[in-house]
């Protein structure tokens, strides 16, 4: 049995022979295929990870400064509990003392440093790390001035000072060591 013309009142007529070759027309759908689910519907975050079968699997999305994002949070809220808690394991001075004025740049510049390195580091600024390291450089500073000032003398309390500004520094410099390349 031969194959009719396209054109042939009767339609195309198909042969045995002609088995092997899909037909040209597509088949009428009658129904609607079932919806998947809507977990199944999601795009996958990364193409390259992407299979039909699996599930998309949410990647924490990497920051300019190349933390994830509770990285950057947990950070961020370290240096401010750092900053906070160097001059609250210093003693109350014995004497009365007035406030050296030549300390006051120092300690400015101090607090806007590690100001500026909380919020960089909660946003997930590139200059995060430098701000980082720049804030525990002059938190090490002012446990320096404080002692020379005469505010209270050396002690535990200096010590745990210098740790707390020697962690922000080495978090910092870890930080900014593995940041990813810019680009």
């Amino acid at each position: 049995m031969r194959a009719r013309e396209p054109g042939h009142p009767h339609g195309p007529a198909v042969s045995v022979a002609d088995a092997q070759h899909p037909p040209t027309t597509e088949p009428a759908v009658t129904s609607a295929p079932p919806a998947d689910p809507p977990s199944r519907t999601r795009r996958p975050t990364s193409v390259a990870h992407a299979a039909p079968w699996a599930l998309p699997v949410r990647r924490p999305a990497l920051r300019r400064d190349g933390l994830s994002q509770d990285a950057g949070h947990l950070i961020a809220v370290g240096y401010a509990l750092a900053w906070i808690l160097c001059p609250v394991v210093e003693p109350v001075p014995d004497h009365d003392m007035a406030y050296p004025l030549w300390q006051l740049p120092i300690d400015l510049a101090a607090s806007v440093t590690i100001v500026a390195a909380v919020r960089a580091l909660w946003r997930g600024s590139r200059h995060s790390a430098r701000l980082g390291m720049a804030a525990g450089v002059l938190m090490a500073v002012e446990t320096v001035t404080c002692t020379i000032a005469g505010h209270t003398p050396v002690g535990w309390w200096t010590w745990v000072q210098t740790a707390l500004s020697l962690l922000v520094m080495g978090v910092s410099v870890v930080l900014l060591r593995f940041r990813p390349a810019a680009g």
